[in-house]
């Protein structure tokens, strides 16, 4: 199957831009964002990705970029408490989640310790079995009687 390359609208250029900023402003990585706008384009996220930053590369200094405000400042000085709670709250998540997973980690070692036993034995009796069978091909078919 060939894909046919098919060029960037300009309506999906500035959703790409648009959506990338909007989900870095909200603390949120351009990964996100890419997977985002990529449903909405039909692209994959690296190919959102690559454009993005080839966009960023070729665009200007002077083109569209506008200075940064008070306003932009305060909006993203704002954010940072959230940030910082949902970045707290995501680490106290995953410190949990290490807990729970070495708790069944030690419990599956356990589990292996035991297995292992319990396969020596059966291979300890399986030797006996087969040594067994051996002797008793070996001797002759009427039990001998004294």
């Amino acid at each position: 199957m060939t894909h046919v390359k098919r060029g960037w609208t300009q309506a999906e250029e500035k959703l790409l831009m648009d959506l990338v900023e909007s989900y870095s402003a909200e603390g949120h990585s351009k990964k996100e964002a890419f997977e985002a706008v990529s449903t909405q384009v039909s692209r994959s996220p690296s190919t959102c990705s690559r454009h993005y930053y080839a966009l960023r590369k070729k665009k200007s200094p002077s083109s569209e970029e506008r200075p940064i405000t008070m306003e932009d400042c305060i909006h993203y000085l704002e954010n940072q408490p959230f940030q910082i709670k949902r970045t707290i709250t995501e680490n106290n998540s995953l410190k949990k989640e290490k807990e729970e997973l070495i708790v069944v980690q030690k419990k599956l070692k356990e589990r292996c310790t035991k297995l292992m036993e319990q396969q020596k034995k059966l291979q300890q009796l399986l030797t006996i079995i087969k040594e067994s069978e051996k002797f008793s091909d070996s001797s002759p078919s009427s039990p001998l009687m004294h």
